[in-house]
């Protein structure tokens, strides 16, 4: 437990988020692990980091301990504690009087990456949204998220939506039946490369194959609706998130899903939110995804500004390498680096060393 004095110190500048990695139910985990600059790297169902976190994660078939998911931090004197600490200590200074009123001292948002392995896959699932999620499962929040791609492997594809609508009745029949090859090919097919961005809302059906290593902002939940379980290590019954499956299945959505939309919607182009000189920062996520979370990108040649007053975020740097520079002593940055931004810092500024740009992306809260 840490002292209020050490927790105090920590507000007067970026602060870095620990490792926070767990055993999942999907093999994965080596392109996690390059990013996050690990020794020897390797597929071992340690396949998703959560970085900023006061959400329990609960994986079927796995152990699912009271703080499992829940971000740290590294006190100056080294000794790793949760973030929700620090949070809990110095709640209007972290995150701000508005966020604390509506959401108290959780954050109303949610970053990780997850990477899916040799021969495995993320099952077909969907997430219940937050209307759903307030009169079923007693939470605000549903799971609506983007796909940051910072990683591929060869052949690395996913599958997102249905090219022609589907009757609920014959889709409980294929997954009753586990028939899960005709299942995906009723659904578009999409090939993301590195730098690519889709957003999800979440009644959309999908499904993650090999080789795919995403940054994925959300809502704070670990709302998922598993229609595959052969070849899992849990069972059928953990998939339905205790609702039952008649109920469960009433949160996808099983219309058509437009190829235009998909491709022009749901795989994201930037939209530039200011620029100085040639360092700019890019909005990634739509309009409706603010409500949710918000997400940019910044691209950094030489030294891009960060005001203050824009509420807390979380920065983690893609490539490049450089510093924040500000009323305190200079923090490196290089891929694989997360830092907490804490609502009462003040004004700093982000700065390249490097021939290539920073790139780094800039995760926040909902819009309240």
């Amino acid at each position: 437990m840490a002292t209020q004095t050490e927790l105090k110190s920590m507000l007067n500048a970026p602060i870095a988020l620990a490792p926070n990695t767990y055993l999942h139910f999907y093999n994965g985990g080596k392109l996690r692990a390059e990013f996050m600059g690990e020794p020897d790297p390797k597929d071992d169902y340690y396949s998703e980091e959560w970085i900023f976190s006061t959400n329990r994660a609960i994986t079927p078939g796995r152990d699912n301990p009271p703080e499992k998911g829940f971000s740290l931090i590294q006190l100056p004197s080294g000794e790793i504690v949760l973030l929700k600490e620090l949070l809990d200590a110095f709640p209007e200074d972290t995150l701000g009087s508005v966020h604390v009123e509506k959401f108290g001292t959780d954050l109303g948002v949610l970053l990780k990456i997850f990477d899916v392995g040799e021969g495995a896959h993320i099952p077909i699932h969907w997430h219940p949204n937050p209307d759903f999620s307030k009169e079923h499962l007693n939470s605000p929040f549903g799971k609506n998220e983007a796909w940051i791609l910072i990683g591929t492997r060869p052949g690395a594809k996913a599958w997102i939506g249905w090219k022609d609508a589907i009757e609920k009745s014959e889709f409980r029949r294929l997954m009753e039946a586990q028939d899960i090859e005709t299942l995906r090919s009723l659904m578009h097919v999409v090939e993301p490369k590195v730098g690519e961005v889709y957003f999800l809302r979440t009644p959309i059906v999908h499904s993650l194959g090999t080789g795919l290593c995403v940054l994925e902002p959300q809502e704070p939940t670990d709302w998922n609706i598993l229609a595959e379980w052969e070849g899992f290590p849990y069972d059928k019954e953990d998939g339905h998130l205790g609702l039952g499956w008649d109920l469960a299945v009433d949160a996808a959505e099983f219309d058509k899903l437009e190829l235009d939309y998909l491709n022009n919607y749901i795989r994201r182009s930037p939209e530039l939110v200011r620029a100085e000189g040639d360092n700019r920062e890019d909005r990634i996520v739509p309009e409706e995804a603010l409500q949710y979370f918000g997400c940019s990108r910044l691209t950094v040649t030489s030294t891009l500004s960060m005001p203050a007053g824009k509420g807390f975020y979380v920065l983690v740097t893609l490539g490049g390498e450089g510093v924040l520079r500000g009323e305190f002593e200079d923090i490196s940055l290089k891929r694989g680096k997360s830092f907490f931004i804490p609502r009462c810092l003040s004004s700093y500024a982000i700065v390249s060393t490097s021939d290539e740009p920073l790139e780094i992306i800039c995760c926040y809260p909902p819009n309240i």
